[in-house]
């Protein structure tokens, strides 16, 4: 991400082109851009390294050489993981260890997300694989059965699929996450294999105060949950990949689930670290790289949720700009309509008396005051956004651009 005096330049379209986009900004504008720390790309044989040397567990080869049915749960387009580089790379070790491709089986770990239908499917896993190998949607409310495990005083169900295969694999981006700290591991059994009431009670539980901060493992009791349930089922190998500003694998860690995930983590802790901020009269938070669809917008607050109120003045202004290319989105549980969790939109107590204006050119006015409060602003076009920062800070101002807002975290 650049900012110049002629514009600013902001990653766009996460899984849609992943170009850049150019911006312009009005007179008086202060313009600072804040990236993360960042990291170079991982070269070919560091990622296939890392699958050769896994952390706390044995090879991958001697781990699957009696095992006649692989499950494979790779995450969706809500979430940055460059998916077919890696599986690539996993199925030429489990080809190497003998493994044919008729006992592997991937599945989407969808949670209550969106499914993904075969377009979608070929930009995640490409072509080849998705042509080559079977590979389904996890569904929530389809195809279950009991784990044998309990969270809260309710049986969780799994995919029964991956509950019946004898050796299971997770791949996941590590990046940070409102209540878990970060993404992947564990949380891609539970809430991503589970059944809607259990994936209910996990967001009823941060509800009642069962979270942490982005970015903090430490003492998480939201993950430990999650970590429990997924030690019960049998977690065999876990992929646990870290992209850099442009969606490469800037670090990937292999092998046992808690404690590969944990050393991912902590690198990404690191790469997704940025300055601190204060009194900004203007802030923009860019989605990418999750800005797919209108109901992941929100993760472009996750850097302010590390850093807190003081980033924006009072009566300043926050932008979130997200691309949505998928639209609205879905998701089971805050979907318009559907969703067993929505509610009517209200305002969000953290933005206290600020002006919200949102930048998503893929979705309509009137998709957009489904999910967010009316008193917030919608622009479909740039120059909106411009015309009311001018209105409102008239004198000139002093913006911060956050470009990958999604991942940024203040540590």
């Amino acid at each position: 991400m650049s900012a110049e005096n002629d514009g600013i330049m902001l990653p766009w379209a996460a899984w849609n082109g992943d170009r850049e986009l150019h911006l312009s900004i009005g007179p008086g504008w202060q313009v600072k851009p804040f990236p993360m720390a960042d990291a170079i790309a991982l070269t070919d044989d560091e990622v296939v390294a890392a699958i050769e040397e896994p952390v706390g567990t044995k090879n991958l080869a001697g781990l699957v050489a009696d095992k006649t049915r692989i499950v494979i749960a790779v995450d969706d387009l809500s979430r940055p993981t460059p998916t077919q580089l890696l599986l690539e790379v996993l199925l030429t070790e489990l080809d190497y260890a003998g493994v044919p491709a008729d006992a592997i089986t991937v599945i989407v770990s969808l949670g209550t997300h969106t499914e993904l239908g075969k377009a979608q499917l070929y930009k995640k896993l490409g072509r080849e694989i998705v042509d080559n190998l079977r590979v389904i949607n996890h569904d929530c409310c389809e195809n279950l059965a009991p784990a044998g495990v309990m969270v809260g005083k309710m049986e969780v169900l799994l995919n029964k699929e991956f509950l019946e295969a004898d050796f299971r694999i997770l791949i996941g981006s590590v990046v940070p996450h409102h209540f878990a700290g970060f993404s992947g591991g564990a949380k891609m059994v539970l809430p991503g294999l589970s059944n809607l009431d259990s994936i209910v009670w996990t967001h009823k539980a941060v509800m009642m105060g069962l979270r942490s901060k982005p970015g903090t493992l430490e003492n998480n009791r939201f993950r430990a949950e999650f970590e429990r349930i997924a030690r019960h089922v049998g977690i065999d190998f876990c992929l646990n990949v870290v992209v850099n500003s442009q969606r490469q694998v800037a670090g990937f860690f292999a092998g046992d689930l808690i404690e590969a995930h944990s050393k991912a983590a902590k690198f990404a802790k690191e790469i997704y670290a940025t300055e601190a901020a204060e009194n900004l009269d203007v802030a923009i938070f860019n989605a990418y790289p999750k800005d797919t669809e209108l109901l992941q917008s929100e993760n472009a607050f996750m850097y302010m949720h590390t850093v807190g109120e003081k980033l924006v003045r009072e009566n300043g202004t926050i932008v979130i700009t997200a691309a949505c290319s998928e639209g609205l989105g879905k998701h089971g549980l805050f979907e318009p309509g559907s969703g067993v969790l929505y509610r009517k939109p209200m305002p969000k107590r953290f933005l206290k008396n600020r002006n919200v204006l949102f930048f998503v050119p893929g979705v309509s006015e009137e998709e957009f005051y489904q999910i967010y409060w009316e008193g917030y602003h919608y622009a479909k076009n740039w120059e909106t956004v411009v015309d009311k920062i001018n209105k409102w800070h008239p004198g000139g101002c002093e913006v911060g651009v956050f470009p990958h807002a999604s991942i940024q975290i203040n540590v």
